[in-house]
């Protein structure tokens, strides 16, 4: 009983530099006429990656349903736009076990109608991060075309 104990206890240690993140963007470029004026489907696709390469499992704890953020900011780094804002998530904490080797994905879209009127032109970051844990992250650069 106490080996298995000791086991689960280190198997919660969370060494968060074991985690590697990866986001992959699409599209990449966008338009502001195409933003001011979307299609029902135009929208931002994120797919927001975190992998466990440490040699044992873990445990991440979430304080609520949400389990993952995107941010837009500009080039000056203000934020323009916060995914979560747009949405309610259960006031219910809950935990993702991430065996060693194993990985996580998110995917979260953001429709062109939601950025109408809070992206300016020229180029922009998009940030996705792990709620809770916002050192888990993972950034990449969107260009908006006039």
């Amino acid at each position: 009983m106490q080996g298995s104990k000791k086991k689960f206890e280190g198997a919660n240690e969370l060494n968060l530099d074991s985690y590697k993140t990866r986001l992959e963007v699409t599209p990449t470029e966008l338009t502001l006429e195409r933003i001011r004026d979307p299609q029902p489907n135009d929208q931002i696709v994120l797919k927001f990656t975190l992998k466990n390469e440490s040699e044992k499992g873990s445990t991440l704890y979430f304080p609520t349903a949400q389990r993952c953020e995107a941010v837009i900011r500009d080039a000056d780094g203000k934020v323009i736009y916060t995914w979560s804002e747009d949405y309610d998530f259960a006031q219910d904490a809950g935990y993702s076990y991430v065996n060693a080797g194993e990985h996580l994905n998110y995917q979260i879209t953001i429709p062109y109608q939601a950025l109408r009127g809070k992206i300016p032109a020229g180029p922009s970051i998009i940030t996705a991060s792990l709620v809770n844990y916002p050192q888990l992250r993972a950034e990449m650069p969107i260009l908006i075309q006039p």
